[in-house]
């Protein structure tokens, strides 16, 4: 099948990272010879200087892990956490919970940026998209997409408890349960305008040119949103037909082979992180198929983001799946299967490589894009580490 123009981009910018490898043990210890940036504490709800110190214990405990096969009896005093709080499956809230999260992330909307972005009328949100936006292919389709994605998510749900006294569990949704022929019934669809995240929409509108065009989100807690990057525009879904990804003319449905329980099982069975991000990242697929990608490719408009973008300034360059406030519980439950695949065997635990022969390190920054101060890939090996601080109810 002859592929259009956005997928031969996607596929030629990414297969330079993401060639599949076969399966190979983790590097030889490299010791971290750089310190967290406390210099420039541009969010004040974070306390860099303990982001620095947490990530010097965290790469203390994985240098000893590496040499020993073993970890402190006693977690370090600048990992420990004041509480572990707990995730939460979407369906698995209570209705108050629910209108509470809806709350704080309408909330969220409102909150300044704190330089995130150069518009300093944008919000913390759009500040959380224009992060994730930035120079995009420094952490995706490579090692640094879990780790950074994690730190992501994390810094919402942190930002909706500072900014938005939100006090109840991070939700993810867990779409193994929905897929299949009836996917764009599943309750997070709901047009409930307290609990719902909306459907696909019904009237369609292009406001930035190209292909991202799509419905308008009009209904559910998010109705007439407009975020605003790359432009103020309305959020768009878009639940159309694809036939590149689904010749059976099923948009969705057809790719829930690559996000259903099977395909969540497949992931499950990797030996070591780099296997890991190759399956959950469709890596080893020619169009990117995966329990990751699928979603955004279900989704369409603001959250498929690549491809919706083909035809403006911003192709290429710049993606604004964050925009969507499905954007979260989609990778809330990406990050939800690498912390049980984390926790089958200590050994994955703290486990982190590339391809056989690549450098990638524990000692690795993320680049956060002015999302607090860059941290090390180590100190965001274990959920349950400052600053984390969460777990998940199985």
């Amino acid at each position: 099948m002859k592929l259009p123009f956005s997928r031969l981009l996607f596929a030629t910018v990414f297969c330079g990272l993401a060639s599949q490898a076969p399966a190979s043990p983790p590097l030889a210890k490299r010791a971290c010879v750089t310190d967290v940036d406390t210099s420039n504490p541009q969010i004040p709800f974070l306390n860099y200087p303990a982001f620095r110190d947490a990530a010097r214990a965290a790469i203390s405990v994985l240098e000893q892990y590496q040499e020993s096969g073993r970890t402190p009896a006693i977690t370090p005093r600048p990992l420990r956490c004041d509480r572990i709080r707990v995730r939460k499956e979407w369906r698995r809230l209570t209705r108050n919970e629910k209108k509470a999260y809806m709350k704080a992330e309408k909330c969220l909307m409102t909150k300044p940026n704190y330089g995130l972005t150069s518009n300093e009328t944008y919000s913390f949100h759009d500040g959380l998209s224009a992060a994730h936006a930035d120079a995009f292919f420094r952490f995706h389709a490579g090692t640094k997409f879990l780790p950074w994605h994690r730190w992501l998510v994390w810094m919402h749900g942190n930002a909706l408890e500072k900014l938005c006294g939100y006090t109840g569990p991070v939700p993810y949704w867990d779409y193994t349960l929905d897929a299949g022929p009836n996917l764009y019934q599943a309750p997070i669809f709901s047009k409930d305008p307290e609990t719902g995240f909306g459907d696909g929409g019904s009237v369609p509108i292009n406001e930035l040119g190209g292909r991202a065009g799509g419905f308008i989100v009009d209904n559910g807690a998010f109705a007439n949103y407009r975020p605003n990057l790359p432009l103020p525009h309305y959020l768009v879904r878009n639940f159309t037909p694809d036939a590149v990804y689904n010749p059976d003319n099923k948009y969705g449905v057809g790719l829930s082979d690559t996000f259903n329980q099977t395909a969540r099982d497949r992931v499950m069975s990797a030996t070591n992180f780099w296997q890991f991000e190759t399956m959950i990242d469709g890596l080893d697929e020619p169009q990117f198929r995966s329990f990751h990608n699928s979603l955004h490719f279900t989704f369409g408009g603001d959250a498929q983001s690549f491809n919706w973008l083909e035809g403006t300034p911003w192709f290429g360059s710049q993606v604004f799946g964050a925009n969507d406030p499905l954007f979260y519980l989609h990778h809330g439950n990406v990050d939800h299967v690498w912390w049980e695949w984390q926790n089958k065997e200590k050994a994955y635990q703290y486990d982190f490589h590339g391809a056989e022969g690549s450098p990638d390190s524990i000692c690795d920054y993320l680049p956060l894009n002015k999302l607090g101060p860059d941290i090390p890939i180590g100190l965001a090996l274990k959920t349950e580490w400052y600053p984390q601080c969460y777990t998940y109810e199985y």
